[in-house]
């Protein structure tokens, strides 16, 4: 694909200034930096980053807009968003601040977003009020001075100002508290766990487990512990909110607090605290870099309680904090569909490299001669004949192009084959400076057959998180027998992973209830099945020789380790180092994952995958609720929550708009009919929905609901009668909610039992209805079908007769 060419650069940004000079708002998105200047000037790279171009081109910004550049930052002076003696961190709040008010200004609405106590406004609340200003509480604390006396004096009285002139606030006789008041509770518990601090002052495990008597004590002397590491009172405090995080994260993990040190902590208890934390950054609730502090300040402490006495064999995988880089959505934010089908093109690109680099059968070559020459005195090494396509000669038909490593070859003396194969090596890399230096490469360029490394199992990872959008971390946890082609209950295809109980022990086959289950679509079952067999396939030597025990034996993502550090061990895919391996894919395709009409360089972030899911389903018209499930949230407040922070405005927006013309192109309005019916003829009824269509009324049904012993006379109950009865009304916006019904009563019928039970003769006459309804003798026009059996995939459907499931 092609790259931007400086041409390209200067054109958008001499645009963007023709643009900011007749409408000096845009002025106020730009961002100051004094980094290595002695005055604030714009930030390059935030620029950029504003633009939608890659942070690549910072130099030819610096080399070949530094006019461009010149005259905003004298329009920016102009317009006062630029004065002298001021940080760029206090300007950058201020004119935030500034552009906010102005827009408070122009649309007195926004004024209904900001909450007031005592007379004044909160800056915190103001904060998560208007994410999209990236303000930050320096405007309410004396560190920000600047920014704090503009907020203060200036921006607080004018919205003030502007909310009483609107009528949505009135002043009462409270005036603002000058300095909060202060919080025994918290003073409290922060001086217990200075007190728990200098308790934990103890060299062995049997010394700390001698500590715990209160539910949870593991975790508050294990911050307690780790906390001894600083000093500072902020830095203290840090690990005392630790603490109230890491108490709710197991407590929603089913933990009673009684547990013992190796049951609480066990060696994923890193990844999934990150897991936790990362719904809370997502929806905004946490900053990334507060996310990260705690993550640190845990992971700090499980370091100190392992070079405890006793605690040496305690071990734990270590998760990386999350990314401070742009906001806090951009982490989360979804793959618009052109870059998702590049993502998907790059990543079958790899998986299929990698695959016909394993699958492909090894050949052993029949072109090269011997190196060895037979003397007087034994055998001598003919350097001129030390050639690459000698040595694998040499290799396949001597070795038996068997591996060795280099350590393996150098040990060896005399004249076996190897010993020669060594002397010969030596002499190749003598003689020819560019030839492959290590013994491993030789291997690579030959395609002699070896384990599968980390590196290649992540398109793999990073594909299957596009697919179905799981969780990153869960992904990881994946057994091999994750995928069901067909779960037992539902006879659906599905992604399960376990979740571990307090006991230390794996749950049973009850998977219902303790389980984590990702449903899958059958196109997703598809490829996912196609992922689960081919990594089990390339996994299966390393797995092969783990014994039964092991507790890698069934993790899906295993590889061998790299020599010749890693050589002959076994690592899960996400260890230390994982950040370099996702840099490195990166950097090999960078110029593919680029957005041509950009030049938007695309990173792959497996949190955004997830967003992507969502983003398809929101097009796709599926129910919040369905939603909710996909992301596996308790409440749907959260997912709500979710939604609103993940850019899904505009998809939101856009289905509002097709919501309502629906509402528009479906109105009806009578014009002047010739004969109307008597009023007395349609008294009583009632339009009444149901699931599956409308009752036209519901307090008249049918000669044979009424005949029947379960009608008492009221309205009618027997909705699962519905499409059988004629005074049924089926719209477009119900053949979705059918066609579901559909399939799962036809794979009921298919692969149950229930077709030999009382019930099958109801199951057979209501797939006769749907199809009489949605077949080819259908009143409703083909596209309208075609298009409701596509929203259908994403509808679960229980089949229930008399309110059973079957």
């Amino acid at each position: 694909m092609p790259r931007m060419k400086s041409i390209d650069y200067l054109d958008k940004v001499r645009r963007w200034l023709d643009d900011a000079s007749q409408n000096r708002e845009m002025l106020y998105s730009l961002k100051l930096t004094d980094k290595y200047t002695d005055a604030p000037i714009i930030s390059v790279e935030k620029f950029l980053k504003m633009l939608g171009l890659p942070p690549s081109g910072r130099s030819i910004l610096r080399e070949h807009c530094k006019v461009e550049l010149e005259q905003m930052t004298e329009l920016m002076r102009s317009e006062g968003l630029i004065k002298p003696n001021i940080s760029a961190n206090n300007l950058n709040l201020i004119n935030s601040l500034k552009n906010l008010l102005r827009r408070m200004e122009a649309d007195p609405t926004l004024l209904e977003r900001v909450q007031i106590y005592r007379n004044s406004v909160q800056a915190s609340r103001l904060i998560h009020a208007f994410p999209e200003h990236e303000l930050s509480l320096s405007i309410a604390y004396p560190r920000g001075k600047e920014a704090a006396d503009y907020f203060k004096n200036v921006f607080a009285v004018r919205v003030m100002e502007l909310l009483k002139d609107s009528g949505t606030y009135v002043y009462t006789d409270n005036k603002p508290a000058a300095e909060p008041e202060p919080f025994d509770r918290l003073e409290t518990f922060i001086a217990k766990f200075m007190e728990a601090r200098d308790c934990s002052n103890v060299s062995s495990l049997s010394g700390f487990e001698g500590l715990l008597k209160e539910p949870f004590d593991v975790i508050y002397y294990l911050c307690a512990l780790g906390s001894r590491t600083v000093s500072g009172a902020s830095s203290i405090g840090n690990f005392s909110a630790t603490y109230q995080h890491l108490k709710a994260f197991l407590s929603s993990q089913g933990f009673l607090g009684t547990e013992s040190v190796h049951i609480a902590l066990d060696e994923y208890v890193s990844l999934k605290f990150r897991a936790y934390l990362e719904d809370y950054v997502a929806t905004g609730e946490l900053s990334p870099s507060y996310a990260s502090t705690m993550l640190s300040c845990f992971q700090l402490s499980l370091d100190r309680l392992s070079e405890l006495d006793g605690g040496r064999d305690f071990s734990y995988i270590k998760a990386s904090g999350f990314d401070l880089r742009g906001r806090t959505t951009d982490t989360y934010k979804p793959y618009p569909k052109a870059h998702r089908d590049i993502v998907a093109d790059v990543l079958n690109k790899e998986i299929q490299r990698v695959w016909d680099r394993h699958s492909t059968p090894y050949v052993k070559t029949t072109t090269g001669c011997t190196f060895v020459k037979q003397i007087a005195g034994g055998v001598r090494i003919d350097g001129e004949l030390c050639t690459e396509q000698n040595l694998r000669w040499f290799f396949d038909q001597k070795l038996g192009a068997e591996r060795f490593t280099f350590n393996d070859l150098s040990s060896v003396k005399g004249v076996a084959n190897d010993a020669l194969f060594y002397k010969a090596l030596q002499k190749y890399r003598q003689r020819h400076s560019g030839a492959h230096s290590r013994l491993e490469d030789l291997y690579e360029a030959w395609g002699v057959p070896r384990d599968v490394y980390r590196e290649e199992l992540f398109p793999f990872y990073m594909r299957l998180l596009q697919v179905t959008g799981m969780n990153p971390i869960s992904a990881l946890d994946l057994d091999i027998d994750a995928f069901e082609s067909e779960h037992p209950a539902t006879l659906r295809p599905c992604l399960r992973y376990w979740k571990a109980r307090s006991t230390g022990a794996k749950d049973l086959h009850l998977d219902i209830f303790n389980s984590e289950i990702t449903w899958l679509s059958k196109s997703q079952a598809r490829e996912v099945s196609d992922i689960v067999d081919k990594v089990k396939a390339l996994t299966e030597s390393v797995r092969s020789r783990l014994p039964d025990d092991h507790k890698f034996k069934n993790l899906l993502f295993i590889a061998a380790g790299k020599p010749p550090k890693g050589y002959g061990q076994v690592k899960r895919l996400y260890e230390s180092g994982y950040e370099r391996i996702r840099a490195h894919f990166e950097n090999r395709y960078l110029d593919e994952l680029i957005d041509v009409d950009t030049g938007e360089v695309i990173t792959l972030v497996g949190t955004r995958f997830r967003s992507s899911i969502v983003s398809a389903m929101i097009e796709a018209g599926v129910s919040i609720r369905e939603i909710q499930l996909m992301l596996g949230h308790g409440s749907i407040t959260t997912t709500l929550s979710y939604l609103d922070r993940m850019d899904f405005n505009q998809q939101a927006r856009a289905k509002i708009q097709e919501k309502l013309q629906s509402i528009y192109d479906n109105a009806w309005v009578p014009k002047e009919p010739e004969n109307v019916p008597r009023e007395e003829q349609y008294r009583g009824e009632i339009i009444f929905k149901t699931p599956l269509g409308g009752c036209a009324n519901i307090f008249n049904p049918p000669d044979f609901i009424k005949n029947s012993k379960s009608y008492d006379g009221g309205a009618c109950s027997n909705f699962n009668k519905c499409l059988s009865c004629e005074n049924v009304i089926i719209t477009r916006a119900h053949l979705p909610d059918l066609f579901a019904l559909l399939r799962d009563y036809q794979t009921a019928w298919q692969h149950g039992t229930v077709a030999a039970t009382p019930y099958g003769t109801v199951i057979r006459e209501n797939i006769e209805i749907l199809e009489s309804i949605l077949g080819d003798e259908s009143e409703f026009d083909k596209t309208e079908l075609e298009e409701a059996q596509r929203l259908a995939r994403y509808i679960d459907s229980t089949v229930k007769i008399d309110g059973v499931a079957v």
